[in-house]
């Protein structure tokens, strides 16, 4: 599943919750990695009774998966859909203020509270928009790394192809022939 959001807004996400740091514990024990997503939520750890002292050898398996920062961002991403489509169908829209604070985990059943926008999530903005105002300071850095990562590209695609080029052809011989009586796969 593809999950999209502004990829801005999962940077400042990562720099709230964990400082960048991919290995991050929460110090409660429930919150893994760098989106610092709650174990308890995820997974088989759903099923376990107390998946924070007492987790399953199945539900330590998703925590220590929780710590790859890839299995993380993508994980962090189904939950940004999650809140998102939960802020449509409570509040009727899905802003960008309102499924952060969802994310932050400002709801609450007992106050009947719905992505109403928090210190967490105005935190994530703030840094969100410092990272747009430096990226909009420099577009042709950018574009220099953008091209120059497209040249590293097109390079190792030309190695690859030489590599396959140069490759040998398998030579035959009266060995590799079946018997005439040998079954033949296929």
């Amino acid at each position: 599943m593809q999950s999209e959001f502004d990829p801005l807004t999962g940077v400042a996400i990562i720099h709230r919750e964990s400082q960048f740091h991919p290995r991050a514990v929460s110090p409660d024990g429930e919150d893994y990695g760098l989106a610092q997503i709650r174990a308890r939520h995820i997974g088989v750890c759903k099923q376990d009774r107390n998946p924070r002292t007492r987790p399953s050898e199945a539900c330590r398996a998703v925590k220590e998966s929780l710590l790859d920062p890839d299995e993380n961002i993508r994980i962090m991403g189904q939950i940004i859909s999650a809140h998102r489509k939960l802020c449509r169908q409570k509040v009727g829209h899905a802003s960008l203020l309102a499924w952060l604070a969802s994310y932050q985990g400002s709801n609450s059943i007992k106050e009947n509270r719905w992505c109403t926008p928090s210190d967490g999530a105005w935190s994530v903005l703030r840094y969100r928009d410092q990272l747009v105002r430096e990226v909009a300071k420099r577009p042709k850095e950018i574009q220099a790394i953008e091209n120059a990562l497209a040249q590293q590209a097109e390079e190792r695609a030309k190695l690859a192809d030489s590599r396959d080029d140069a490759a040998p052809a398998p030579v035959e011989t009266k060995q590799d022939e079946p018997k005439q009586d040998e079954p033949r796969g296929g």
